[in-house]
């Protein structure tokens, strides 16, 4: 019990999307549903907690904005539902503790597309291990032991990170740990057979650090919110597995959530598009000085490039049905005139957030039409260009390590520089697959990028496109 409200969920992550969606939705779930919980943060990589949460009691403000339909929305919820912090960095014991109330029955989290990996290097012994999966199986561990792996201390895993088969990944990752580790069979039935992990796909727009939303909730109340988050008004959360309202009355709130057995179709729209459009937007409109996603659609060169990326490689590649409206629809959310979307917050982690987004598209296009995707290669001739040019990017120190080996050779030997990229397995873990035409398609666009510039190179894919 914390907070006069028993703590259901336990997340992995502080970031803002989670708050502006599941702990949002926890909110709501209290409100109309009768939900009586409450939620802990649990801090996925070290450091502490920003100092915000402490001095405004881990409550905080979700501005929704944006148009819903033909009408424009403006509204602004206090969320009170975060009743503790968790670093398991600072008190390894605390988080063990944790496992081990019987309250809790929901595991979520949102460590980034990086961040659900299975890192040999872990031991049982870390405090904590380095990986969301380490952590996790220390955590489940904890809890099958203080609580006798019973069928009732069994907990629903949803993470809510952009892989494919999120859950089922996770899961195989928890057991591998889980043999290596402790060798007890029992605890290994327990996660295979009573704990639940769900695959997810999650779909809201959520901007970051918005001054202009914060201050204008200063001015009208007096209060100067440190952990203001903006989203828009849409939102969808998508479980592959049964329905388990008595443990979450998401549609007895009103919310848009469908549990269902195959989340492929839904996955495939959202990742290919919406994610796919963000991390080409990323990857092109920061070299040319664009600092937002609605930016990006009043841009001359950048929307002609989205729509043509869209038209040309990834709508007719799709393996399922509904991808030319559902299109309409993610260019009006990312012309959102109230959402401050901005492209830098998006480009955290782009390495894996390119292969999880753009290259099944590459992979599906090639083989429908026997050629290199021009834009979908430029996107990652662009992506080399950022990695080899900016200093300070937040990515895996090995991607990052890989890269600053490669700068110093990209200005004498642009095109030498990208396939060195392509072939690194200290970027890709796996091999990127042979695309016909694609890797010489990558580094002539990055050669072009380094001699034209960006807006040039970007014109030019455009035309080849057509």
């Amino acid at each position: 019990m914390a907070g006069g409200r028993p703590v259901r969920v336990l997340q992995f992550g502080e970031g803002n999307f989670l708050r502006a969606f599941m702990d949002w939705m926890v909110d709501r779930m209290r409100a109309k549903a009768g939900f009586d919980g409450s939620v802990v943060l649990v801090k996925t990589i070290p450091g502490p907690f920003s100092p915000d949460f402490e001095r405004q009691d881990n409550a905080y403000t979700v501005v929704i904005r944006g148009r819903q339909g033909a009408q424009v929305v403006e509204e602004s919820s206090r969320i009170q539902v975060i009743s503790g912090l968790c670093n398991p960095y600072e008190d390894f014991q605390g988080y063990l503790d944790a496992a081990a109330d019987p309250d809790v029955r929901v595991i979520v989290s949102n460590t980034t597309e990086a961040g659900i990996v299975l890192d040999p290097s872990d031991q049982s012994e870390d405090r904590p291990a380095a990986s969301y999966p380490g952590k996790l199986t220390q955590l489940l561990w904890a809890r099958y032991q203080a609580l006798g792996g019973s069928p009732d201390s069994a907990l629903l895993i949803m993470p809510c990170e952009l892989i494919e088969q999120n859950g089922q990944t996770l899961r195989r990752f928890v057991l591998d740990h889980a043999r290596r580790w402790y060798g007890e069979l029992g605890f290994e039935r327990w996660i295979s057979e009573d704990c639940t992990f769900v695959d997810t796909l999650v779909d809201r727009i959520v901007s970051g650090h918005d001054p202009a939303a914060r201050a204008r909730l200063k001015a009208g109340t007096g209060y100067d919110d440190a952990l203001l988050v903006v989203a828009e008004p849409y939102h969808l959360l998508t479980i592959q597995g049964a329905e388990r309202e008595d443990l979450l009355p998401f549609r007895k709130a009103g919310l848009n959530v469908v549990w269902t057995s195959d989340i492929s179709p839904y996955r495939l729209l959202k990742v290919r598009i919406l994610n796919g459009g963000h991390t080409f937007l990323a990857m092109v409109g920061t070299a040319l000085g664009v600092p937002l996603v609605r930016d990006c659609l009043a841009h001359p060169a950048l929307r002609p490039a989205l729509e043509r990326l869209y038209a040309q490689e990834i709508i007719p590649a799709l393996p399922v049905a509904g991808g030319s409206a559902y299109c309409e629809t993610i260019l009006d959310r990312f012309d959102n005139p109230f959402m401050e979307h901005k492209l830098e917050d998006i480009a955290l982690n782009s390495v894996s957030k390119w292969r999880a987004r753009l290259l099944p598209s590459a992979v599906d296009c090639a083989a429908r039409t026997g050629r290199a995707p021009a834009l979908i290669a430029f996107s990652l001739a662009a992506l080399i260009h950022r990695y080899t040019t900016v200093a300070g990017l937040k990515d895996d120190a090995r991607v990052l390590e890989a890269f600053a080996r490669l700068a110093p050779l990209a200005a004498a030997d642009p095109g030498g520089t990208a396939r060195a990229a392509l072939a690194d397995p200290a970027i890709w873990g796996e091999p990127l697959p042979d695309l016909p035409g694609f890797r010489e398609k990558v580094a002539a666009s990055f050669q072009e990028i380094r001699s034209l510039g960006m807006l040039t190179a970007l014109e030019w894919a455009v035309e080849e496109a057509e």
